[in-house]
């Protein structure tokens, strides 16, 4: 008789989202391995496997653990809608026929084809910060490369580069150790790409959206069609994340290990032919996304306790990863290690339709960096580590050149000159540079018994705003707008108030984040 899942625990506790956990997941890991290989944390109710045999067999059971429901924790949690032509989401036949289109388009052959261009985008991003002693793995390497060579291989015009990026991470940002939040019920697509994809209908070229315009195929009815408009942006959303999220975090770790592991850099400097080696043992090591999730159709047992019908399971690609029999000595970073099969791009039928490309890129990264930076440092303390139950890798990462560390630059408070902040209270009028241009509105603050309120207006709404916090001292302010026309928005405004003038930036829900500007009536 299968056991009650409290049993499977071993003493042991993991919470995907406990900032202290994600900052050192492995000794966890480790006791999960030996503890609790069916892992069921009650206070979010999930299963989990760590174990690499167990993994693998779970990624290629696609019937009785299916993707239909999504492949994120909150998504099956939440019962989100998934919207079609997610072909990441769908089982067969529906999935077969979705990835093989894109497959078509993301060959082996063409990705490996675009090495020179690749190289000529890195390069000119590392000429930025030739000769400098400090640089930020994030800002100057990981968060402009992968942007760049995945928006020219779509078509998307170069001076919205960093707003698709900037949409991407912000999908998977969450507040404090909290699971991301799926208010409208439905995955959260960046609707402004149907922007681009109009674009090229009238405008066709030599890039991927083009492409999926022309594409025919038929469907699991037997209809011989199109992509729908949906579909292509489903398409577009799908591959703009892939192409920013994975590397970028890749570039981090790189950053990271190679640092705290500076045997293994000098391996690298002296031999370039280790580069790929090293490229999969990064993947290994810190692999971008440490978990799968998979929403259970059948029961379906582990070590001995049965999984039910309508949970969902974690299967924990990092853990897998340091798998003690399958990777000796897993805890090490060694590039020349008898190399076995990591599952970071996933395994089966679902195996990551973008690895070629972000193992092209990490190889190219890495070779052109250790020209010009053969060593380096990293500041873990002023690095921010970014960790949801999808992504785990660096927001920021500092690095600097030498043995000594630079002296840190006091942060102004407020740049020279600028005048103290004024009464926030009083009429403003905000505008924020949204995908289709400016959008105004109007901001009025008002203190009623010492509590700070107000309201928003804006297309024709008023909508009363919500968690206003403002420090008078350093002009810091933040607030909420809940609008629910054109549609249901959870609008967040974070920005910085210098005189009878505000700038920051506003988190609009599945839109992604974009700046704005304020001024004092």
């Amino acid at each position: 008789m299968a056991s009650q899942p409290a049993a499977v625990n071993g003493g042991v506790y993991y919470d995907p989202y406990k900032r202290s956990i994600a900052e050192s997941p492995y000794p966890i890991y480790k006791r999960m391995r030996e503890e609790a290989p069916l892992y069921y944390n009650s206070e979010y109710d999930f299963y989990a496997l760590t174990r690499y045999n167990d993994v693998r067999a779970a990624f290629l059971n696609h019937q009785a653990l299916s993707s239909k429901h999504g492949d994120i924790l909150e998504m099956i949690q939440q019962k989100i809608q998934i919207p079609p032509g997610t072909f990441i989401h769908n089982d067969p036949p529906s999935h077969a026929i979705h990835r093989n289109i894109v497959a078509r388009i993301f060959s082996p052959r063409r990705m490996n084809g675009l090495e020179v261009e690749v190289r000529d985008i890195t390069r000119e991003c590392l000429d930025k910060i030739a000769g400098e002693k400090e640089f930020d793995f994030i800002e100057h390497i990981g968060g402009q490369i992968p942007m760049r060579v995945i928006g020219k291989l779509l078509g998307i015009p170069e001076q919205d580069f960093e707003m698709v990026r900037e949409s991407v991470d912000s999908r998977l940002r969450t507040e404090g150790e909290n699971p991301l939040e799926y208010e409208s019920g439905s995955l959260q697509l960046d609707q402004s790409f149907g922007d681009y994809i109009d674009w090229r209908m009238k405008n066709p070229a030599d890039d991927v959206i083009t492409e999926l315009l022309g594409v025919e195929f038929t469907d699991e009815t037997g209809t011989q069609r199109k992509l729908t408009r949906d579909e292509l942006i489903t398409y577009v959303n799908i591959l703009a994340g892939a192409g920013n999220e994975t590397t970028n975090k890749l570039i981090g770790w790189a950053g990271k290990t190679l640092a705290e592991f500076p045997d293994q850099r000098k391996l690298l400097v002296e031999n370039r032919e280790l580069i790929p080696e090293a490229v999969e043992e990064l993947l290994r090591f810190e692999p971008p996304g440490p978990h799968v999730a998979r929403y259970v159709t059948e029961d379906i047992e582990f070590h001995g306790t049965t999984v039910p019908a309508g949970s969902a399971l974690l299967m924990i690609v990092a853990s897998a990863n340091r798998d003690e029999s399958i990777f000796p000595n897993p805890d090490v970073f060694d590039i020349r290690r008898d190399r076995a099969a990591h599952v970071t791009f996933g395994y089966g039928i679902h195996t990551c339709i973008g690895n070629v490309l972000a193992r092209m890129e990490g190889r190219v990264v890495l070779d052109e960096l250790l020209n010009r930076f053969p060593e380096w440092e990293v500041d873990l303390e002023e690095g921010e580590l970014l960790a949801t139950s999808t992504v785990r890798g660096w927001a920021t990462l500092p690095a600097w050149v030498g043995k000594e560390k630079p002296a840190r630059k006091p942060k102004p408070v407020a740049p020279a000159g600028a005048p103290p902040p004024a009464s926030i209270e009083g009429r403003w009028n905000v505008t924020i540079k949204g995908p289709t241009g400016p959008m105004p509105s109007e901001l009025y603050l008002a203190a009623t018994n010492g509590v700070l309120g107000g309201e928003q207006s804006g297309d024709g709404t008023t909508t009363v705003i919500e968690g206003i916090d403002y420090d008078a001292a350093s002009g810091a302010v933040r607030w909420v707008n809940k609008v629910t026309k054109p549609m249901k928005l959870k609008l967040e405004f974070t920005g910085q108030v210098e005189g009878n003038t505000m700038t920051g930036k506003v988190k609009a829900g599945f839109m992604g984040s974009y700046p704005f500007t304020g001024q004092k009536l």
